[in-house]
């Protein structure tokens, strides 16, 4: 059992979700933490987090199966669990940008752009540090690492889904602002 590394990474996580938080109320322009969505949003947005719910479940299922089948993965086991939490966030990312309800009435977009940049910064750093220690993979396998480039993936397909957005000029949202 490693007991040092879970409380380690609870300590990160909860260190993480109160820095998230004061980002959260400094973004919003009502220094709110809580998104504000109209009723049409909140509609739409429902039906986008059913489509992450199913996502993840169709994801767990097929890990299910490969793990029944003894099939090693190169990747630590719970590794493979947040891949699949990460998959569902990028599926209702995509469905919301995409049907323009991914912004919340009072949300400062630049501030938020702002955020998402200093995330990936965040995220590229101890990715640099493992491979330039050759330590990205150990014992045939990616551990950590795996998780902040799951989310720089995460991060690039919500950027590639805004840019064809704002292309196709389909963002009404935009429009009016």
């Amino acid at each position: 059992m490693k007991l040092g590394a879970s409380v380690g990474i609870t300590v990160g996580i909860i260190v993480g979700l109160v820095i998230a938080f004061a980002l959260l109320k400094a973004a919003n322009t009502n220094h709110r933490m809580k998104t504000d969505y109209d009723e049409r949003q909140q509609l739409i947005r429902g039906k986008g987090y059913m489509y992450a719910f199913y996502t993840i479940l169709f994801y767990e299922v097929i890990m299910m199966i490969i793990d029944i089948g003894e099939f090693n993965l190169p990747i630590e086991s719970y590794a493979v669990h947040c891949v699949g939490l990460i998959l569902g966030v990028i599926v209702l990312g995509v469905y919301c940008i995409w049907n323009d309800v991914y912004w919340g009435l009072n949300n400062n977009k630049k501030s938020y752009y702002i955020i998402f940049a200093v995330c990936i910064i965040f995220n590229l750093i101890p990715i640099i540090g493992q491979a330039r220690m050759g330590t990205l993979i150990q014992d045939g396998k990616i551990g950590l690492p795996i998780l902040n480039i799951m989310v720089l993936v995460m991060m690039a397909v919500l950027g590639i889904v805004f840019m064809i957005k704002k292309l196709t000029g389909k963002n009404s949202s935009e429009e009016e602002d």
